[in-house]
């Protein structure tokens, strides 16, 4: 896998890595594990089956709506109300490792709501990256399935998408919020996405992905993350992944929310 596709799987977490094993083992009907290495040694294209697996590029609008209502209702407010009180007219997130955009397009719509309400001219800047090409030009697209937008308000869906047969579009209208672009969270070239130029964000989302990885690679993207926050800083992830940071000395703003402040 190393040599043909340049991908090192040593940097998975094992368990994640057993249950896409066993996936491709029960889609094939292979009950052998040493029957299935064997398989994917020598049959063309299974090696690429394997690497999207890998890859879990699993997004929804609104994922965690724990996450999104504090968010919603206490955060982006607050720190918007700070903002202005400080003259400073621009709000900078990074949507790292963002697949196919639902979670940039959330972030999107949360602050074209709360900006609108504010009343006040604010620059609004999102950074979506992924390194998944493919998964990019989806986001760009901005065409999704009825289960992506299943956690969506009805309110939200009428003002921010078309319907075209059974599947949704974004408003073009978010677009000016977001710039997409490749990244390498793995990288040890540079902390932060080369579009946003020198990085100092108001909040990094770096959600549903930390548990994928080994404890190594984990710290990685903590300390990249972590890099390029500003002063005071939002550090947002999965439910899941909330131990993994509290170990680097952040603490949790809401019980449960998934958002983070560095101590």
């Amino acid at each position: 896998m190393k040599v043909r596709h340049e991908l090192d799987i040593s940097m998975y977490e094992t368990s994640f890595l057993e249950r896409v094993i066993k996936t491709r083992m029960t889609a094939l009907s292979i009950e052998d594990k040493d029957d299935y290495l064997l398989f994917l040694d020598k049959v063309p294209g299974e090696s690429s089956e394997m690497i999207d697996l890998l890859s879990n590029s699993y997004s929804a609008f609104f994922r965690n709506t724990l996450t999104y209502s504090f968010l919603e209702h206490v955060i982006l407010p607050a720190l918007i109300g700070q903002k202005i009180k400080k003259n400073e007219l621009e709000i900078r997130i990074w949507s790292a490792a963002c697949a196919s955009g639902q979670e940039a397009y959330s972030i999107a719509i949360l602050l074209d709501e709360i900006v609108q309400r504010a009343k006040h001219p604010m620059a609004c800047h999102i950074f979506a990256t992924d390194i998944n090409v493919d998964e990019l030009h989806k986001a760009q697209r901005g065409v999704y399935q009825a289960a992506a937008v299943e956690n969506v308000s009805l309110k939200r869906i009428r003002k921010y998408f078309t319907t075209q047969g059974y599947n949704f579009i974004v408003e073009r209208s978010l677009e000016k919020y977001i710039d997409f672009s490749v990244f390498d969270l793995l990288s040890e070239q540079g902390n932060c996405p080369p579009a946003s130029v020198y990085g100092n964000f108001d909040m990094v989302f770096c959600s549903n992905l930390l548990f994928y990885y080994r404890g190594e690679y984990r710290q990685r993207i903590i300390d990249k993350a972590g890099n390029c926050l500003a002063a005071g800083g939002f550090l947002i992830t999965g439910e899941t992944e909330r131990e993994m940071v509290k170990e680097n000395n952040y603490r949790e703003v809401f019980h449960s929310s998934g958002i983070f402040q560095k101590r």
